[in-house]
């Protein structure tokens, strides 16, 4: 498990996603499909400024008994793999999660990222983070996590009657 502290998430795929792991106060959730090309631009624009501390994090493989496997995440067709690291978190001694971290995205690189999963490419276990958000993106949905409550409350004033209330939880 790799621990994004700033967020207070496990980024860990038993442990759930990050939408489950937070307070529903810190976070906003939108319907990938539902998003007209324009809002969902915006949104990523709103949340991801052009600023040099933008990463991703996202399982690269698999070792299953000593042997290593890609993840096959695909995430190198959309975004250059540059500033790569790799943390391995072992189960046991033959079989363990590689987790890999970049850094300096640009918010295009996740809105690139982001329509490829929305034209039907394959998602990734992947989050986008930054000091103020961090964004999980699944084949039908975009979740949006802030420590600040103020940040997601201003979200949810701004793109009023677009995000997905039907997933609340407590």
């Amino acid at each position: 498990m790799v621990q994004l502290k700033d967020f207070m998430i496990d980024f860990d795929y038993t442990k759930g996603i990050p939408f489950f792991q937070v307070h529903q106060n810190n976070i906003i959730r939108f319907d990938l499909y539902e998003l007209s090309l324009a809002d969902f631009k915006s949104i990523i624009n709103e949340v991801f400024p052009e600023r040099k501390d933008i990463n991703a994090i996202f399982i690269s493989a698999y070792i299953f008994n000593g042997k290593r496997r890609s993840a096959k995440s695909r995430v190198g067709r959309t975004f250059q793999l540059n500033n790569w690291k790799e943390y391995i978190v072992a189960e046991d001694k033959n079989n363990a999660v590689v987790y890999a971290s970049i850094k300096n995205l640009s918010s295009n690189d996740i809105y690139n990222y982001c329509l490829s999963i929305r034209k039907g490419g394959r998602p990734a276990y992947i989050s986008f983070y930054s000091n103020d958000y961090l964004l999980y993106v699944s084949t039908d949905v975009i979740d949006i996590v802030s420590n600040d409550t103020m940040n997601i409350a201003k979200l949810k004033d701004d793109y009023n009657g677009l995000y997905d209330t039907y997933y609340a939880h407590q």
